[in-house]
């Protein structure tokens, strides 16, 4: 199976965070493994299965992670939380993963985040996060608005997710689109044109739930799922207009 490195990324986040956070709460310090899997939307992309560490720091202000870089904590009162960050964000693909990607060419970038948190209720809380890129990539923004509820079933805890991510036409013409650069002659592996698919809404939703196995220790799971637009499946180098992934982890705190 094989996932883009985007769609990784994201779902690691989500999930280790999730683990770390209902682990143990004194910890500052802790590592793990996840195994990721899922589908690509990518044109004639297959899908993939890999393995990937994890390391993060966490104390009353800051958080570091090789997944989402460093977070400061502006404001909690423990009900709303802002924070701000400046994260990684890897290549969406490898021109190498498929004929129709043969030549375009993306780099890893970084993003400057504010994320804002509220709890409405027992169990519910929302989350809003602006992102702007700040390494000169592509220049593009993107805003992710999501309900979170932890509900337990026989006593198994769940969190159920659903939200979606909005685009602005810079941001998602470097995942989806096609440079001038970029075009190909029809006759050249069946050609590809130019495509600019504007701004785009982006919605999904997950699945996660975790399992205390020793005092420190703990393994988690989840499940998702993403749907694209129109004007994204539309892409020539778009192939599918959904994409699932999931992950197994398993997090130690010290």
């Amino acid at each position: 199976m094989q996932i883009s490195a985007v769609t990784y990324l994201a779902i690691s986040l989500l999930t280790l965070s999730v683990g770390a956070g209902l682990a143990d709460e004194k910890s500052n310090f802790s590592v793990g493994l996840a195994a990721v899997g899922g589908s690509s939307i990518y044109s004639n992309v297959a899908s993939k299965a890999a393995v990937m560490p994890s390391i993060s720091y966490k104390s009353k202000k800051i958080e570091i992670s090789v997944q989402s870089g460093l977070s400061y904590k502006l404001f909690d009162d423990g009900k709303f939380a802002i924070r701000a960050a400046v994260a990684p964000r890897f290549s969406p693909y490898k021109s190498s993963s498929s004929l129709d990607l043969s030549g375009m060419k993306r780099e890893m970038f970084y993003d400057s985040n504010l994320n804002i948190s509220y709890i409405v209720s027992r169990g519910l809380t929302a989350k809003l996060g602006i992102s702007s890129e700040v390494s000169n990539e592509f220049n593009g923004n993107a805003a992710d608005l999501s309900f979170s509820q932890f509900i337990p079933i026989s006593g198994q805890p769940f969190i159920i997710t659903a939200g979606a991510k909005w685009f602005d036409a810079n941001r998602a013409n470097y995942y989806y689109g096609v440079n001038p650069s970029e075009v190909r002659d029809v006759g050249i592996s069946g050609g590809r044109e130019l495509y600019s698919p504007g701004s785009a809404t982006l919605p999904y939703v997950s699945l996660t739930t975790f399992f205390t196995l020793a005092e420190n220790t703990s393994l988690f799971a989840n499940i998702g799922m993403n749907f694209l637009p129109t004007n994204i499946v539309d892409s020539p180098i778009v192939g599918q207009s959904s994409s699932t992934s999931t992950l197994v982890g398993l997090n130690y705190n010290f």
